[in-house]
């Protein structure tokens, strides 16, 4: 792993695969790249939990589409 000195003040890494990745959660105006992204419904959010990389945030976005087995 990179140490963390050598991030950037606006890097995050991912709790899920641990790459670095630039987050803008933080500034004001909030305008991450994330925005550009749909929408994970409510039951997928963890409010306590940080900000997946945009790699594992469209794998995320890509399982919540997908119907629940047994369901319909």
């Amino acid at each position: 792993m990179k140490p963390s000195a050598s991030r950037s003040q606006g890097s995050a890494r991912c709790p899920r695969c641990g790459n670095a990745f630039d987050c803008a959660m933080q500034k004001e105006p909030f305008d991450c790249w994330c925005r550009q992204m749909p929408a994970l419904p409510r039951e997928r959010l963890d409010p306590a939990g940080r900000c997946l990389c945009p790699e594992c945030l469209a794998a995320e976005i890509a399982r919540a589409a997908q119907p629940e087995p047994g369901a319909g």
